[in-house]
């Protein structure tokens, strides 16, 4: 497993940490020289994934929701979309740390071209 990558632009070594730390797959900037990046090779299959999985994701909400308000019932009272928010959001941590090591293990950096 890689410890680094070099920035295509400037060489510097972008660290896993690094990854972690960008939005998203689209918004990657070098830490040091700024430049904007873009990844080609696996980006595209994992948004795939992503897009394949969030019906999975809302019926496993749907079907939580009516259990866990057997036992706390003050949750029937909170609106829908917190609801989703609060279930999901650590399946879409989990989604960003898995994206972040197979585009650091497995992706190739790229400068994105101006425009």
């Amino acid at each position: 497993m890689r410890t680094s990558v070099p920035c295509p632009n400037c060489q510097e070594a972008i660290t896993l940490d690094d990854f972690e730390d960008f939005s998203s797959p689209f918004t990657m900037k070098c830490p040091y020289c700024y430049a904007k990046l873009k990844e080609t090779k696996v980006t595209p299959f994992l948004l795939i994934g992503l897009i394949a999985i969030i019906p999975v994701l809302i019926f496993i909400t749907k079907t939580l929701v009516p259990l866990i308000s057997g036992i706390i019932s003050v949750i029937e009272k909170i609106p829908s979309p917190i609801l989703y928010t609060a279930v999901l959001y650590p399946f879409y941590a989990l989604y960003e740390r898995f994206n972040g090591l197979v585009m650091f293990n497995k992706g190739n950096l790229q400068l994105k071209k101006r425009q």
